[in-house]
């Protein structure tokens, strides 16, 4: 998702950048800030209770940071761009903190004015009244109406009074409160309404309210709400528990990841020690689950509850993320296929497995070719984007580069632009932007829905202005390539600066407003439309591969990756890739 979106910032961190004040962009000056904040929180050692001399030194440091935000360039930037602008505020907050563990409550006090005057004035005072450090600070006659002020304003959309805890069987008044509390959240925020034409979104909730009632339990009670949410076919849009009780009851899983192939469930991961030696490894089909064929049981137990903005969307969120999920007590039994035909069944436990093997964010080799292949595997935190500037001096000296976002389910649009940003020497587009307006007056007098634009892509990315790569590249991408991998995606297409080549993208991001259901439920709904620069959109489509390549079951069993032999292909590249064995 576009990190522009991002109201409240406060965990981001990056390795410290300076800027030289002639050539200071927005971009560079927030990745400073932050940078800032993350030097901040480092010096107080991860503890809630650092030393006195760890906190003196956090504030020097935000207080400065504050300096540096009231430079008269920094500020001409934070006038157009709102992720800049916010920065005082995430600042100030962080501050306020850290005077509080210090005792010096009055200094708290005035620091937190500005960011509880400002428009996120209710999620700073959430925080405020959560936060032990303030339980002295929010006495403060200066603070008082300014916390009242902000709750009233948070409770129109966030009352506790939907925010009820799980229960075994929460009332039916809870379940209906809680579906009639997602019809309208989409009725007025969904962004792609358009894209089902044919859905009557009233009387789709009509039809759900005896379905809801005739529930027996709070765990059938979400599946209604996951089935009814999936009738508005957006990756963005979904329903889970947040509460650990009803995820224990739901969505447990042994530490195996599947993938649909040509048709088939192979094994794509297996992350336990303890199940490669009994025989449970990569090369392996699923054929059944429970006593039901494999497709049998996914489409009666999985599928319907996915909310997938385009078919390959839906196939991933069944067949790799949810497949083999349940409840935490209950094992699955799931029978597997050798290449050579023979079966076996293994019962397996949905919980206490240890020493799990890590996915890793980021992976660099040499290919034939002197061709660099780099995976980025998510971009939930710098871990990619870090690996990929300590590699880049090796990169720089091969002859092509492949950058496959082939298991990348997003995270922050920004650590993949900052990738891309070694690829050119002038500012990226990163697409246009727009999201629903509502206004009663306007709907009085006969309006439909309006969109406008928000935040468009005019002002670019900045290159990364030090190093630069210039030789060939190839983007390789997946079904399971989604939301701020997709954003990725977009980019690279729109700066023409390679190939992309593989299997079309998932067809979903976008800024989703997550709010909260009676039982211990989650939920959130796509608000925005991400475009291309030039406004063609992509959503419930994905982005096109210049080159379509589609695995066959065959060659995957057999250890060959047929989209990267064709992106060596298309680089020219005639000798083979080794074949990895499969464990």
């Amino acid at each position: 998702m576009n990190p522009v979106f991002r109201l409240l910032t406060i965990l981001i961190g990056l390795n410290s950048i300076a800027y030289a004040q002639s050539t200071l962009t927005s971009a560079q000056a927030y990745e400073y800030l932050q940078n800032e904040r993350a030097h901040a929180r480092t010096v107080q050692k991860g503890t809630d209770k650092p030393p006195v001399d760890s906190l003196k030194k956090a504030e020097r440091i935000l207080q400065d940071a504050l300096t540096y935000y009231h430079r008269p360039d920094v500020q001409e930037l934070a006038k157009g761009d709102q992720s800049l602008f916010y920065r005082k505020s995430d600042i100030s907050f962080d501050l306020a903190r850290i005077q509080a563990k210090l005792g010096n409550n009055e200094a708290a006090a005035q620091t937190l004015l500005y960011p509880l005057t400002g428009k996120f004035a209710p999620a700073y005072a959430g925080y405020i009244n959560e936060l032990p450090e303030f339980t002295a600070v929010r006495q403060n006659p200066a603070l008082v109406p300014l916390l009242a002020k902000a709750q009233a304003a948070e409770r129109l959309f966030n009352s506790n009074a939907l925010k009820t805890p799980y229960k075994p069987n929460i009332s039916e008044d809870e379940k209906v409160a809680g579906l009639s509390k997602l019809w309208s959240e989409a009725k007025y925020n969904f962004a792609y309404f358009d894209h089902i034409p044919d859905v009557d979104w009233d009387k789709l909730y009509l039809d759900y309210l005896p379905k809801i009632r005739a529930t027996r339990s709070t765990v059938e009670y979400m599946r209604v709400l996951q089935a009814f949410c999936a009738q508005l076919h957006d990756g963005h849009t979904d329903v889970w528990a947040s509460d650990a009780t009803l995820a224990d009851s739901t969505s447990r899983q042994p530490p195996i990841w599947s993938v649909l192939v040509d048709g088939k469930v192979l094994v794509q991961e297996v992350r336990s020690d303890s199940l490669e030696k009994t025989g449970i490894r990569t090369m392996l089909e699923i054929v059944s689950i429970d006593g039901l064929p494999v497709h049998e049981y996914a489409d009666r137990f999985v599928r319907p509850y996915q909310s997938g903005s385009t078919p390959q969307n839906v196939d991933v969120a069944t067949y790799t993320y949810r497949l083999l999920r349940g409840p935490k007590d209950k094992p699955v039994s799931i029978t597997f296929r050798e290449p050579s035909g023979k079966t076996f069944n293994r019962l397996l436990p949905r919980t206490g497995y240890s020493n799990l093997k890590p996915s890793p964010a980021f992976s660099f080799r040499i290919l034939p070719g002197n061709v660099a292949y780099v995976q980025l595997n998510n971009f939930e935190n710098d871990q990619a984007l870090n690996g990929f500037k300590a590699a880049f001096d090796s990169i720089a000296t091969t002859n092509a580069l492949i950058l496959d976002v082939r298991q990348n389910g997003g995270g922050d649009s920004g650590y993949g632009w900052n990738v891309l940003g070694y690829l050119t020497d002038k500012s990226m587009q990163t697409g246009s932007y727009s999201s629903r307006i509502y206004s009663p007056l306007r709907r009085a007098r006969g309006e439909t829905v309006v969109f406008e634009p928000v935040e468009s892509g005019d002002g670019g990315w900045p290159a990364n202005g030090d190093k630069l790569y210039t030789k060939p590249v190839v983007v390789l991408t997946s079904g399971r390539t989604f939301s701020a991998a997709e954003d990725f995606a977009v980019v690279f297409d729109a700066m023409k600066r390679g190939t992309i080549i593989g299997e079309p993208t998932g067809g979903s991001t976008g800024q989703p407003l997550a709010f909260s259901l009676p039982g211990g439920v989650m939920a959130r709904v796509c608000t925005k439309r991400d475009m291309y620069p030039d406004g063609t959109e992509w959503n419930a489509k994905g982005i096109q591969p210049a080159v379509l390549v589609k695995p066959t079951a065959a060659d995957w069993q057999a250890g060959r990756d047929t989209v990267l032999e064709a992106a060596l292909t298309h680089l020219g590249v005639k000798e083979p890739v080794k074949t990895k064995k499969k464990k």
